[in-house]
C-alpha cells in the first residue's frame, strides 16, 4: 500500500540522483519526476479517501474493498 511517507520518499530519492547525474537533461527530468512524487503526495491528502495503490491490479478505493467483501458468500 503506498502512502505519503512512500511518495515522498521517492521524490527524495529522485532529488538525489538529480544530484549525482551529469548531464543536464538527466538532472532536469530526475527533477520533474520528483516534482511529480510531490504533486501525487498532495493530491493523495487532499483526496483524503484512503486510496490504496497496488501496482499490480491498479488503484482501488478501501470503500470498494469493503463492499466486495462485506458481501454474503452464495
Amino acid at each position: 500500500m503506498a502512502n505519503l511517507e512512500q511518495f515522498r520518499a521517492r521524490a527524495e530519492e529522485c532529488e538525489a540522483k538529480a544530484e549525482t547525474a551529469h548531464d543536464p537533461d538527466v538532472r532536469r527530468w530526475y527533477r520533474n519526476v520528483a516534482a511529480q512524487w510531490r504533486k501525487l503526495a498532495r493530491q493523495h491528502a487532499d483526496l483524503n479517501v484512503g486510496v490504496r495503490l497496488d501496482f499490480d491490479r491498479g488503484p482501488r478505493l478501501e470503500r470498494d474493498r469493503r463492499r466486495l467483501t462485506d458481501r454474503p458468500r452464495p
